[in-house]
């Protein structure tokens, strides 16, 4: 008969704990900077906590890039070590660091063309209303269906042009008299 060992789920390997008896050193503790290669399992002696930071991006990039996904190929990733100990920044990062916040901004574009508004920079309103109104103050014209018509010369957008004013000066003037 055979018997399988007690399952038991798989823990941390206890590289951040906060407490010292259960932090994992990987490192000596002689050395106040090393760079951790775990894949090789390699030590490497780092001068400062720049130069080891700097290695350490430099690697884990790379490796990211040799990654074809193969479930062959050993996972390696370079990790700072402070007298053997994981390294990890004292205090919390600054307020608003890697906080992404999503939201919808609207850009007019040629009905003509689709080219964009633009100048240095493309502009984003906060409304459509607000970035027709820009673009009819860049001098671009907006036709009477609502799109809009950039300032490029020649004979697509001319003609849009010229069909707006035909379909604006349909209506009465209030210098003309009406016939009954």
């Amino acid at each position: 008969m055979t018997t399988t060992p007690a399952l038991t789920q798989a823990g941390r390997r206890g590289l951040f704990t906060t407490d010292p008896a259960d932090r994992l050193r990987p490192g000596s503790p002689d050395q106040a900077w090393e760079l951790w290669l775990t894949g090789p399992d390699t030590l490497l002696p780092m001068p400062d906590l720049v130069t080891a930071l700097m290695a350490a991006t430099e690697h884990n990039a790379l490796a990211a890039d040799l990654d074809d996904g193969s479930p062959l190929q050993p996972a390696t990733h370079a990790l700072v070590l402070h007298h053997g100990y994981a390294w990890r920044r004292e205090g919390a990062a600054r307020p608003g660091a890697g906080t992404a916040v999503p939201s919808l901004c609207w850009t007019a574009k040629c009905g003509i063309c689709g080219d964009l508004v633009e100048d240095e920079f493309i502009p984003r309103h906060e409304s459509p209303e607000a970035a027709a109104t820009d673009a009819v103050g860049r001098e671009w014209d907006e036709l009477p269906d609502g799109r809009l018509v950039c300032d490029r010369a020649d004979e697509a957008h001319d003609e849009a042009r010229a069909q707006a004013r035909t379909e604006d000066t349909s209506g009465p003037d209030e210098n003309q008299l009406t016939f009954l």
